[in-house]
């Protein structure tokens, strides 16, 4: 599965809606310190399925996150995904859920950050655990197994 295939099939969110998705699946995957260039090329990919761009807008991709960057310590970071997690609508909460676990699942190495904030994020998002491990096994690449061509749309 490719990362854009998580989105649903003729979605068209709000521009409210995009940068909270897209916030959200941020500051999941960025609260382990780092980004490697994995999850920045699908964060990339993401946005552009999002927005209704091209992937290679790499300039939209920069003010994204020098945007969303601010916050960097765990005490900012998880006040805000409780916050951008209530501000969107119930049937939007599964898509940002598995969103963000997809993008943090892409570079194949597990961050105890990373599934800290994952339950953050689940819980403030209401998902009962069964409907979490549903979603976390429909963003496992490749069976757990992610190549470059998982990450893009062939």
């Amino acid at each position: 599965m490719a990362i854009d295939e998580l989105l649903p099939a003729g979605f068209s969110p709000t521009t409210a809606q995009v940068e909270t998705l897209l916030e959200l699946a941020y500051l999941v995957t960025a609260v382990d310190g780092r980004l490697t260039d994995e999850e920045l090329e699908a964060f990339a990919t993401i946005a552009a399925s999002l927005q209704s761009k091209e992937p290679d807008a790499a300039s939209d991709v920069d003010a994204l996150l020098e945007r969303f960057g601010h916050n960097v310590d765990w005490s900012e970071i998880e006040p805000r995904v409780k916050t951008l997690a209530s501000e969107l609508p119930n049937d939007l909460h599964a898509l940002a859920y598995r969103l963000a676990l997809g993008l943090a699942f892409v570079d194949h190495e597990a961050a105890a950050e990373e599934d800290r904030l994952h339950k953050v994020l689940g819980d403030a998002l209401g998902l009962k655990t069964e409907i979490r491990a549903a979603l976390s096994r429909q963003v496992a690449f490749g069976g757990g197994k992610a190549t470059a061509a998982s990450v893009k749309k062939d």
